[in-house]
């Protein structure tokens, strides 16, 4: 099996469920849509109005990146709990890279420069370094996020390997 039959497999088995698309998009749609908001791409006061300058591009592609990888993993994640009954230690590390990587997303976010901005001194310091690494740490993330995915199809195609040889039986 090549490794895109592979990834497609594991998509179809976890998304022939109707379920597992709607908690994807709704997970995808409240980490992007908070984010967008203090980013200051879409303003809601006093008119909605959305607009992405074009040296902003970057930051904007990757809340959106981040936000739909987290959505498909931790939807996948949700699958692995609900119907494999993974070993624990499997599941934590599906959970763990899924956190890690939005953690490392939304830290460098608005929401992370306003919460670091209340410690003062330590506080600005924190924010200029999370000011400059901004897309560095964003790419980290995504990085998490793509390794955390390729773990739970890996995972995926060998637990329906291994149930689909014991029904055959």
């Amino acid at each position: 099996m090549t490794f895109v039959e592979k990834q497609v497999l594991a998509l179809r088995v976890v998304f022939m469920n109707i379920r597992y698309i709607f908690l994807a998009i709704f997970i995808f749609v409240s980490f992007c849509l908070p984010l967008i908001v203090v980013t200051e791409f879409l303003f809601l006061e006093p008119y909605v109005f959305f607009y992405i300058p074009i040296y902003q591009l970057a930051d904007f592609l990757s809340i959106v990146i981040i936000s739909a990888l987290t959505g498909l993993v931790l939807s996948m994640s949700v699958y692995r709990i609900r119907f494999l009954q993974a070993s624990t230690k499997k599941l934590r590390s599906g959970l763990l890279g899924s956190i890690l990587g939005v953690g490392a997303g939304a830290c460098c976010g608005g929401i992370g420069v306003a919460l670091i901005s209340v410690f003062g001194t330590i506080g600005i310091a924190a924010t200029a370094f999370l000011t400059n690494l901004e897309i560095p740490l964003r790419l980290l993330s995504i990085g998490i996020l793509v390794f955390t995915y390729l773990m739970i199809v890996k995972d995926l195609n060998r637990e329906c390997k291994l149930n689909f040889d014991v029904k055959e039986k």
